[in-house]
């Protein structure tokens, strides 16, 4: 197992990780550990067996070194290493010990024997290894002191009981020094890991705090632009005030949603819709708020940023017709620099209008705004075209009144007299005004081929109609301009004021056929006389 999966195991406390990590650091430390000891080996084994002359200890030195080759190479578990590395350890002690003494280099291999015993195992086993070799000490002191056994090595310096004595306490204290010291840093280990632990804990409730914000605030901002989808389309106010406050009510739980938009003057904020009973007895009342007061809606508007109340008193204060409100956030609906007035939302849910959101809500009010304001100018286009189209048909009526009212222009061919069962009537249409229609009358029923060939004949006939009105129209219109041309021309020529009034009574005359002309120049109308 690798450190951070062990750093990170939900189901392992503490001290089971830190165990678990300090077991997979000694199972990794053993292998080197055995090389080490065969390249050491390697180079002190020939000259420890010539020095030893002790057919014995040179037999145990051979049997250490191939055993620990063995383990090396082969693949053995932990235990069966660790165990040949301790009792390698411990029988190069006693080999050392039956050799050369207490006076010799044992102590070297017994305080290794603690040392790697505390290691490799545990405290407990570190402490056995300790009491072991002190063991040891006493039962070869005896009788090595006594001359029960000889030292093989019979050059060794001779020890008295106070070599023995010192050496087992030295091996006594620094083996204790050792476990202590092994067992504090255990100890603080474990402290370290918990305080890992408990810090892993608190990135992993942070981590899922803020994953889980990241989804409110993905799924707010999904709902901000599936409301700003839903209504960009809709060009109708009756309409656009209606369905916003429901889409408020199904995704963000808002129970009371009213517009309010400024009156010309900037100074009072007129209901313009509210859902709901409370909504309608206030449109009923013609409900407006006063832009310089205290309530929330006007705050709002005058410093063109949202506000969030939270506070049960001042909502009750503000609207006491909204008794069940929790919270409430009241946003301005801006179209660029343009303030049009405010959006009032309530909930039943207390702090359901958080900080953090409250630009997500801005946008969304934004985007309200620009529909209203596209809402708006369709409707003042629409009625621009209306005007238009009124202005149109009624010059299409009078013009054409004027064209037909000196002459007719009803045509007809085939048999009048006879009556056919079949007739058909199609209006002369221009532009959405009749300037007359066609009949037809047949004695076989009308296909729907025929009806449609009539009514293209007859919208290309309209049109040439129009045309060729509007051709005669600008002829009248040329010949007056050209005529009215000759007689300014022929007035500008005359050189003094009795050649232009003759010539100007002249031409007017000739040119409108007139029996009588008559002008006059006179100060007399000035003076009332």
């Amino acid at each position: 197992m690798k450190e951070q999966d062990l750093l990170t195991a939900p189901t392992r406390s503490p001290e089971e990780t830190a165990r678990q990590f300090y077991k997979n650091w000694r199972e990794g430390l053993v292998l080197p550990l055995l090389i080490g000891l065969l390249i050491f080996g390697t180079i002190a084994i020939v000259p420890a067996i010539q020095a030893s002359g002790s057919l014995l200890v040179n037999g145990v030195f051979i049997v250490i070194y191939v055993v620990a080759i063995l383990v090396t190479v082969a693949k053995f578990s932990y235990n069966v290493r660790s165990a040949v590395i301790l009792l390698g350890i411990y029988a190069l002690g006693l080999s050392e010990l039956i050799t050369h003494g207490i006076l010799g280099d044992s102590l070297f291999f017994f305080l290794g024997l603690g040392v790697f015993a505390t290691m490799m195992v545990s405290i407990r086993f570190g402490i056995g290894a300790i009491v072991l070799n002190i063991i040891t000490f006493i039962v070869f002191g005896v009788l090595i002191q006594s001359s029960t056994i000889e030292l093989f090595n019979p050059d060794a310096a001779p020890a008295s009981i106070g070599d023995w004595v010192s050496a087992s306490a030295a091996l006594a204290m620094v083996g204790a020094a050792f476990i202590l010291g092994f067992q504090r840093l255990e100890k603080e280990f474990i402290e370290a890991q918990i305080k890992i632990d408990s810090s892993l804990k608190n990135l992993q409730e942070e981590h899922s705090l803020m994953e889980q914000k990241v989804q409110e605030r993905t799924s707010q901002l999904q709902k901000v632009n599936e409301i700003g989808r839903a209504i960009t389309s809709i060009l109708d106010p009756d309409e656009l005030f209606p369905q916003t406050a429901q889409l408020m009510e199904n995704d963000f739980q808002c129970y009371y949603t009213a517009f309010y938009l400024l009156d010309p003057g900037g100074k009072w904020a007129v209901l313009r819709y509210a859902n709901g009973d409370t909504g309608k007895a206030l449109l009923n009342n013609r409900h407006r708020i006063d832009v310089e007061g205290k309530s929330t809606i006007a705050k709002s508007i005058r410093t063109q940023s949202s506000q969030m109340v939270s506070e049960t008193s001042q909502i009750r204060i503000d609207n006491p017709l909204l008794p069940y409100t929790r919270s409430q956030m009241v946003l301005p609906l801006l179209v660029g620099e343009t303030l049009l007035g405010a959006l009032d939302l309530h909930s039943t849910k207390e702090n359901i209008f958080l900080p953090q959101d409250v630009d997500a809500y801005q946008n969304m009010a934004n985007g309200i705004a620009i529909v209203m304001e596209n809402s708006r100018l369709y409707q003042e286009a629409q009625q621009s075209l209306t005007e238009m189209r009124s202005v149109q048909r009624q010059y299409l009526r009078d013009a054409w009144r004027t064209a037909t009212s000196d002459r007719d222009h009803g045509y007809e061919t085939g048999d009048s007299e006879t009556s056919y069962a079949n007739k058909i009537e199609v209006p002369l249409s221009l532009r959405d005004q009749v300037i007359g229609q066609i009949q037809l009358a047949n004695s076989a029923e009308w296909t729907t081929e025929q009806k449609n060939l009539v009514e293209a004949i007859v919208a290309q006939a309209t049109l040439a109609l129009e045309n060729a009105r509007l051709v005669e129209e600008s002829q009248i219109t040329a010949a007056q301009e050209r005529l009215t041309n000759e007689i300014i021309a022929k007035i500008w020529a005359s050189s003094n004021m009795d050649n232009i009034l003759q010539t100007t009574v002249r031409e007017l005359g000739r040119s409108l056929e007139a029996t009588e002309v008559e002008i006059e120049l006179s100060m007399e109308g000035e003076n009332g006389k």
